[in-house]
């Protein structure tokens, strides 16, 4: 039995109901049934079986989803990537997963890859997604997700955020991330409408915004910040603002609550198949940093207290991956028993929230002193007229490391210097203030951090103190 087998609203009630949008078409999901039947033949006559991997682009943005749904009626598994990859890239991504095809959107067929064939049987027959880490430092990871763990996580968050037949939800995140492409598995689930963006751009989304019954909207902070910009009136039907990916700021909170906008804030990662933690609606009062909500149902997590030393977040449970991919599929691959322990600190509180406060990982020693920079990143967006902020650390010979804050808004640099100043202590604060006109963005709209190490490095090779005054635009 496939995923698409307990999706009875998708494909065997009310046909006539809008499965997909895009643009001007309009797939209802009779028509969209009709489309999967004539995919499936084709996959199945070129040679796809049960239990492996076909390699997809995710441009154009419909023909993905389409071959989502195709593939997991098949029982093989999608590898979607970002279209316009280098054929060395793909080479590495099969090699390292072991994807026998790969999908040419352009000629409407799979070409094998010269990868062998996994064992379709057990934990790698029931493989339904393979989905590449962010990524947002050195090379990503592939997280093997099973069509039980793409299942129960779209259950947990349908029923968390109230998605129903008639619900419309605009995507406009990147489909080879998994916070873009979980969106289908959830829409198909409830019997929703998906409405597909093909790329982010604010002005597009706020139009449909206000011209189209949205309903749920999921976003990352850069583009919630860029929304905001633009138009900062909530949308007459939106009930759902899910904003994710990285923290967010508590003067990006206040904001989007002062305007009304329904916000709910939300915690997950690709090898949990998205959310695992979500508020309930925030009305007017910011939550404290790090506060994430309630754990969805099927999980348990091993983290301490709040009022004890946060600790790296244990997590366990339906929607926890297989493991990381490899050539033969093997399942267990970045797991402990079936525990996967997340880069990021996190602690519980006494209400059952799950509170996190930075990632292990970005902790440096300067000075002799632990400094997190995702704390000195919460000071820097704090202040009064930044709108966006990241702190790199470059290496020092004296000191360990030097932060450099990189940041835009019309905050000088003097005055966002003596805003740290007296906030921060010594081996907390910024040495040097870098104000950008955008800062890079990975294609998933988290920040591009190894893009802004290497402009930040590269304005300041000579170990520069505080420069008032220095722009780059």
């Amino acid at each position: 039995m496939t995923i698409l087998h307990q999706f009875p609203h998708a494909f065997w009630s009310d046909g006539a109901a809008p499965a997909i949008i895009h643009a001007a078409q309009i797939w209802s999901y009779t028509e969209l049934r009709n489309r999967l039947n004539v995919r499936t033949t084709l996959l199945r006559s070129q040679g796809v079986q049960p239990g492996q991997v076909v390699l997809a682009p995710d441009s154009p943005g419909l023909d993905l989803l389409l071959m989502q749904h195709a593939l997991a009626r098949l029982g093989a598994a999608l590898l979607p990537y970002r279209m316009g990859l280098a054929e060395s890239e793909l080479s590495l991504l099969s090699g390292m997963t072991g994807a026998e095809w790969q999908w040419r959107t352009d000629l409407e067929t799979v070409l094998a890859t010269g990868c062998s064939t996994a064992k379709s049987t057990g934990s790698a027959a029931s493989i339904a997604l393979l989905i590449q880490t962010s990524g947002s430092r050195g090379i990503p990871k592939v997280a093997m997700l099973t069509a039980d763990n793409l299942l129960a996580s779209a259950l947990a968050v349908n029923a968390r955020l109230n998605l129903h037949p008639g619900d419309l939800w605009l995507t406009c995140l990147r489909l080879s991330h998994v916070g873009g492409i979980s969106i289908g598995y959830r829409c198909a689930l409830a019997g929703a409408t998906l409405l597909l963006h093909d790329r982010f751009d604010a002005r597009s989304v706020i139009a449909d915004l206000y011209q189209r019954p949205v309903t749920h909207l999921s976003l990352v902070p850069p583009m919630l910040a860029r929304i905001l910009d633009l138009d900062s009136t909530p949308p007459p039907r939106l009930r759902v603002l899910l904003v994710g990916g990285q923290a967010t700021s508590r003067l990006l909170i206040q904001r989007t609550l002062n305007a009304g906008w329904p916000l709910y804030l939300t915690y997950g990662m690709t090898e949990t198949a998205t959310q695992i933690a979500t508020t309930e609606c925030l009305i007017g009062k910011v939550p404290e940093p790090g506060l994430v909500g309630r754990l969805l149902p099927g999980l348990e997590i091993e983290v301490p207290n709040c009022e004890s030393i946060p600790s790296a977040l244990r997590i366990r449970g339906a929607m926890v991956m297989a493991g990381y991919a490899n050539p033969n599929r093997e399942p267990g691959h970045g797991l402990d028993n079936g525990w996967f322990e997340s880069a990021d600190l996190a602690c519980l509180t006494k209400a059952g929230e799950l509170k996190v406060l930075g990632r292990a990982d970005r902790i440096r020693v300067i000075g002799g002193n632990n400094v997190s920079l995702d704390q000195v990143e919460s000071v820097l967006t704090a202040a009064e007229g930044v709108t966006d902020a990241v702190v790199v650390a470059l290496d020092d010979s004296i000191w360990g490391c030097r932060l450099i804050a990189v940041y835009c808004g019309e905050i000088a640099e003097t005055a966002l210097a003596h805003w740290c100043h007296a906030r921060l202590c010594g081996s907390q604060r910024p040495r040097a203030f870098l104000r950008l006109a955008q800062i890079p963005l990975l294609d998933s709209g988290k920040y591009d951090r190894l893009q802004i190490e290497s402009v930040a490095r590269s304005a300041f090779v000579n170990g520069l103190e505080t420069v008032p005054g220095q722009q780059l635009t």
